[in-house]
């Protein structure tokens, strides 16, 4: 005779638990449950519950239950023999069984352990303990996600993942084998691509008919939608949506109040089952229905860009501008670009077009995001001096090399530094005047205006004065502002003029005051170790390369430099250096290296760059690579900077 276990057994659902891994924490209850249910024998259960609720694994519990439980699970619809009252049948899915199953299930007399996604009621097991599976609750997502990255789970990224997945532990599981780390994973969900979710939905589709499936691919479009409006974009009236709304509630793919997919994550399946064509043909009808019912230009807007072609009525190009507008005013600056990006691809008038241009430059300059080619000419022609500043400020970026012009500086750029206009495009009077200021020889008046403008400025305006103030403090020998400058810097992105003069101010100061691996280290930290953009920002900065390049003994790459930057005084000068050059001195640290090794350490000492290396070689970057790390190790280094200090100079 099996003794009975006590319900809600520690030791019994403790070690459950552990065994199923974090599919089932928060399940105690109902692990509990089947623990009551199978500890006084043989008795039918029926795990029911939607996509991702963790039936499948619970079920292998059950079925262990009933092991220790001294039952015999046997699993599937083969044939059975040697039934007695100890004896469970644990069939899994059993929503998908065809005809020939059901019907052997039905004829079945023992008991049973069912899972799936289905109502008990259709399956007619008599005297059935019924195991509903709900959503779990932010403390168990939180538990899962901790256990998975083993730290602590900020409580808004417990509920975006709740949310996601909407309570539904499979789907968690899942979306956590797809991310590398915590920090990633709140940017990542947009994007996944969950295979459990995608075969729920087909096999979805095999059973519902055309209306339920059109409406299910309109909700995925919309998001949530009332009733009228999802009848419009799924092509359907009102009647015939409602009903086929009603057939995805049954099937547990939707919830009402209001009218959506049941979580974002099966939202998302549903999007990413439909073709690209079927996709943007949803996202066009429902841009219509919403632009006629004058609903928010935001809202409006979301399906306009997510559409890969125009959709060239001269409405939307106004309703993307409005759009942006909310968006940039939100702080949301990229969701503003993506609408002003879509609007410069749509027909508008002057006006309109001027706006979108302006407003694209705007987000440029003071938000640092990067232009595209394509858009350029658009701006060009609509933006004016807009379009001057954002190809100054973005004048290393190489999609702007066409556009670029070399500086003037202004006859009276003291005054031009007073007189900043208090609004519109400030960057290309602000950058010239201070540079004008500098070659002059005035760099204490670039310090004394520097903080009334500074607190008049913004984004790219205030990277320039950033810049500009680097070089009059290297100028008056004071290294510590020019370092802790450097680092307002060091987030922006090295495509922009300022960047580049900032990174030049900051090199030209490390080799002023002895320090020319700390230069090394910080432009390798921003990019700028290989060929640059023929911009004059660049120049500046190929010339305090240079110098930099002779200061570690590296004439070749100095020579390099200096021809580039066209400054014959330190080309001079690395020749001169490259003709009293000597063989390094050969110590203990290079008796280590296999002969191949040692020439590339020593080219590595000369300032060339892995690519450089490999190309003089013949092989791949990643060789090269991989011989360095070799070398690394042998003499008890990580990093390349500290080559020179093992080995010496070349």
């Amino acid at each position: 005779m099996v003794a009975p276990l006590r319900p809600g057994h520690d030791g019994l659902v403790g070690t459950a638990v552990r065994r199923a891994g974090g599919l089932l924490v928060g399940r105690e209850r109902e692990i509990a449950v089947l623990t009551e249910a199978l500890g006084g024998g043989a008795r039918s259960c029926v795990v029911h519950g939607a996509t991702g609720m963790g039936k499948s694994a619970l079920l292998s519990v059950a079925a262990s239950i009933a092991v220790r439980s001294g039952l015999r699970p046997v699993r599937g619809l083969r044939a059975v023999t040697g039934v007695d009252s100890h004896t469970v049948l644990v069939v899994d899915d059993v929503e998908r069984l065809g005809p020939e199953e059901s019907e052997r299930l039905a004829r079945f007399r023992g008991a049973v352990l069912l899972a799936g996604d289905c109502d008990p009621d259709v399956l007619g097991v008599v005297d059935a303990v019924r195991v509903p599976l709900r959503p779990v609750g932010a403390e168990a997502v939180a538990e899962m996600v901790r256990r998975r990255f083993d730290e602590d789970v900020p409580p808004e990224v417990t509920a975006l993942c709740l949310e996601y997945s909407g309570g539904a532990p499979g789907v968690l599981s899942d979306v956590l084998d797809l991310v590398g780390d915590l920090a990633s994973l709140p940017a990542a969900l947009p994007g996944l691509r969950l295979p459990r979710l995608l075969r729920a939905v087909r096999r979805g589709w095999e059973v519902l008919d055309a209306d339920a499936v059109a409406v299910a691919r309109a909700l995925a479009v919309l998001g949530s939608a009332s009733l009228d409006v999802l009848g419009e974009v799924a092509g359907l009236d009102s009647f015939r949506a409602l009903a086929a709304f009603e057939r995805l509630v049954d099937a547990r793919l939707a919830v009402d109040e209001p009218m959506r997919v049941r979580s974002p994550a099966l939202r998302h399946a549903i999007r990413h089952e439909m073709a690209p064509q079927s996709r943007e043909s949803l996202h066009r009808a429902a841009a219509e229905v919403l632009h006629r019912r004058c609903d928010p230009s935001a809202a409006v807007a979301e399906h306009v860009v997510a559409c890969a072609e125009p959709v060239g009525a001269q409405w939307v190009a106004p309703v993307l501008h409005g759009a942006a507008q909310v968006h940039r005013a939100a702080g949301r600056a990229e969701l503003a670009a993506r609408c002003l990006r879509a609007a410069l691809r749509e027909p508008a008038t002057a006006e309109i077009a001027a706006q979108v241009a302006t407003g694209m430059a705007d987000l440029h300059l003071r938000c640092g995001i990067p232009p595209r080619a394509g858009e350029l000419a658009r701006q060009r022609s609509a933006a004016g001096e807009w379009f001057a500043a954002v190809v100054l400020d973005w004048q290393c970026d190489e999609d702007l090399q066409g556009y670029a012009e070399a500086p003037v500086v202004p006859d009276d750029p003291e005054r031009v530094l007073r007189d900043l206009p208090e609004n519109g495009p400030r960057v290309v009077p602000l950058a010239l005047a201070g540079l004008g200021l500098l070659q002059r020889g005035a760099e204490r008046v670039v310090l004394d205006l520097a903080p009334r403008l500074r607190d008049r400025l913004d984004g790219a305006e205030r990277d320039w004065l950033t810049a500009l103030e680097m070089w009059a403090h290297r100028a008056g020998g004071d290294h510590a502002a020019v370092v802790r400058l450097m680092g307002d810097l060091a987030s922006a992105s090295p495509s922009r003029g300022c960047v580049a003069l900032g990174a030049a101010a900051f090199v030209a100061s490390c080799v002023d005051t002895g320090r020319p691996g700390d230069a090394r280290e910080a432009l390798v930290r921003l990019g700028y170790t290989g060929a640059l953009p023929p911009a004059w920002a660049c120049a500046l900065l190929l010339r305090q390369r240079a110098r930099m390049h002779l200061a570690l003994g590296a004439p070749r790459a100095a020579l390099a430099d200096a021809d580039r930057a066209g400054a014959a005084d330190l080309a001079e000068e690395a020749k001169a250096a490259l003709g009293r050059q000597r063989r390094p001195v050969r110590g203990i640290a290079w008796d280590k290296l296999t002969p191949h090794e040692s020439r590339i350490v020593s080219l590595v000492l000369e300032g060339e760059t892995n690519r450089a290396i490999a190309a003089r070689f013949g092989v791949t970057q990643r060789a090269v690579e991989l011989h360095l790390t070799r070398v690394y190790r042998k003499v008890g280094i990580s990093r390349r900077v500290q080559l020179s200090a093992v080995f010496g100079v070349a």
